[in-house]
């Protein structure tokens, strides 16, 4: 097998604003592995409140030997990375070689890698899109942009704006309503005010992580307090923290880079089902190829939050669309994604 890299900087769009601030792009790492006259690709993603860098990612990939990697089945690739990886705190590079690693071995088999994640004669869950913190003139723009999607995500940013915006937002679309804080709410009486300015619980059908991700107590108390589940994002990371985490929280949002790859995004998503929880699936602003490997998994969650691709302006992937209000793959085999023309004409192996 042969590893070759890509450093990439996906820019907005548009500054997408949260409780964390405006960004304009995301720094990431295109992976392609090669074998056998195929070749399967993955991508790393950094934004900045996740530990690794693009250096940082890079430098573990030089010091893995992925001749060591069995990746003949789903077992034997998950049980050769979590080999290579004890010690070593870094799910997105996990995340990023998994991906290329399960991306060429499916196509090797010729089936698409939903097949092997998703339970036979469940539905794919409806996609949800972002609106990031934004003006009201802004909002405007963006909700003429997106007129199939079933589920709105709203970001807040926990000011008396907020109320304003849910409310405008309310009142212009049809769409079920998500409300994400992003850790930037400080009561639940606020949480129960934004709740009911979007519509209450006939409309919204969850509140993500709305206080900060240590605060389990906060986030219980609004759940006990409304019939919207109350969804985990930043403080579930990875599978211990659902275990130890989860009685605080109705729901969970699973993500590649927090938990490091489709293998334990899948064994999270399995787990929390059996714990009577919902199950939505996000991304940290991936591209298609990223959105396309968490699609995959798709038929095990109640909402798709893989908007990535329809906010990026440079999207280094195609072959990831919404059909009838859904995410997937317009491909056969693997993700069901390529990548633009000359993407990987000036890689650096490891």
């Amino acid at each position: 097998m042969k590893l070759d890299l890509r450093p990439y900087r996906l820019r907005f769009k548009r500054p997408f604003g949260t409780a964390h601030g405006l960004r304009d792009g995301t720094d990431t790492v295109l992976l392609r592995v090669s074998y056998d006259g195929f070749s399967g690709f993955g991508e790393a993603t950094t934004p900045p409140y996740v530990k690794e860098s693009q250096r940082s990612i890079i430098g573990t990939y030089k010091s893995i030997d992925i001749q060591d990697i069995d990746a003949n089945d789903l077992k034997s690739l998950t049980r050769s990375l979590d080999r290579l990886f004890a010690g070593r705190s870094a799910p997105a590079a996990r995340a990023g070689l998994q991906m290329a690693l399960m991306d060429l071995m499916m196509k090797r088999m010729n089936v698409p890698a939903s097949t092997m994640l998703s339970a036979e004669g469940t539905t794919q869950g409806k996609a949800a899109y972002t609106l990031g913190i934004s003006t009201l003139s802004e909002l405007e723009s963006k909700l003429s942009e997106v007129t199939q999607v079933p589920v709105l995500k709203v970001k807040l940013q926990g000011t008396e704006m907020d109320l304003q915006v849910l409310r405008w937002v309310a009142a212009r679309t049809d769409a079920a309503l998500l409300l994400d804080a992003n850790q930037g709410l400080s009561t639940v009486a606020q949480a129960l005010q934004a709740i009911q300015a979007a519509g209450g619980p006939g409309r919204v059908v969850g509140m993500e992580q709305p206080f900060h991700q240590d605060d389990l107590e906060a986030h219980a108390a609004l759940a006990r307090g409304t019939a919207v589940p109350v969804i985990a994002d930043e403080s579930v990371q990875g599978p211990e923290d659902l275990e130890k985490r989860g009685w605080a929280f109705g729901g969970v949002n699973l993500k590649l880079m927090k938990c490091g790859g489709l293998d334990k995004a899948a064994e999270m998503a399995a787990r929390a089902r059996a714990m009577g929880k919902l199950v939505m699936l996000g991304s940290m602003s991936e591209s298609s190829l990223g959105c396309a490997a968490m699609a995959a998994l798709g038929r095990q969650a109640a909402w798709c939050d893989l908007d990535g691709p329809w906010l990026i302006a440079n999207d280094p992937f195609t072959g990831f669309t919404l059909r009838d209000g859904c995410y997937e793959s317009t491909g056969g085999s693997g993700f069901g994604v390529e990548p633009v023309q000359g993407l990987f004409e000036n890689p650096f192996g490891t």
